[in-house]
């Protein structure tokens, strides 16, 4: 070998494989949780000072019922939410299916010496949003706009036009009820979730403890007592 030649470096041994025995799903986390603690009242013997069985038992309730409550409200909200998206496709949705502008075309006919009756669109609910003329885009306001839009349409002339109150009304009347059903289900669901996400935290600390004490109680074989347990897979 040339003395110069500098000497090859051995290569890198892999990294260790990480194995993890608690899951990170949360439905994962609380099946393993109720085995843990259906286990656990079998061997009092076995303490922590911050947590006892009982209320090892208690957090496996609230989190599975979290989740049940947590999926439940996603339910709530997807029927009211994709009939308010119907709706706001009607108002000003894509060219084929938007038909407020058919409102601001009769304002403009009747007030075309009022550029175009856009002094009027307050009264109809009509806003700027960026370059166009519409609806509010928050829905609760949007609600209101279009109860004002059937309001404003008998009040100039435009009730019997084809848009008119026949087509507006039941638009409004929809959207006002489904609109705080849809608010109520996003604001439950978004309760839900801080609560299931606390309930997770706390479940996962508690197995992460759990797993140290199995290892050292059962310093030869904690592999297979944490099996016993309920901790089914050694790689999540």
């Amino acid at each position: 070998m040339n003395p110069d030649t500098p000497t090859p470096k051995p290569p890198k041994a892999p990294a260790p494989r990480i194995t993890r025995n608690i899951p990170k799903a949360a439905k994962a986390i609380s099946e393993v949780l109720d085995l843990v603690v259906d286990e656990w009242e079998q061997r009092p013997q076995l303490t922590l000072e911050w947590k006892t069985q009982p209320q090892a038992k208690t957090l496996a309730k609230d989190l599975r019922e979290s989740l049940r409550d947590t999926s439940t409200a996603q339910d709530a909200i997807g029927p009211n939410t994709l009939r308010l998206q119907q709706l706001d496709d009607v108002i000003d949705g894509p060219k084929d299916k938007a038909k407020l502008k058919y409102v601001r075309k009769a304002l403009a006919l009747q007030y075309d010496e009022e550029n175009d009756g856009r002094a009027y669109y307050g009264e109809f609910g009509i806003v700027k949003v960026g370059s166009t003329y519409t609806l509010p885009r928050d829905r609760a306001e949007r609600a209101e706009a279009l109860n004002k839009l059937v309001k404003a349409l008998t009040a100039h002339g435009l009730a019997d036009s084809k848009y008119g109150v026949k087509f507006w009304q039941p638009i409004a009347t929809d959207y006002n009820d489904l609109q705080p059903k849809a608010a109520k289900a996003t604001g439950d669901r978004a309760t839900e979730v801080v609560d299931k996400d606390g309930f997770v935290e706390q479940a996962r600390a508690f197995l992460v403890a759990f797993l140290l004490l199995l290892e050292a109680n059962y310093p030869k074989t904690y592999k297979a007592e944490r099996r016993n347990f309920g901790f089914l897979k050694e790689s999540y």
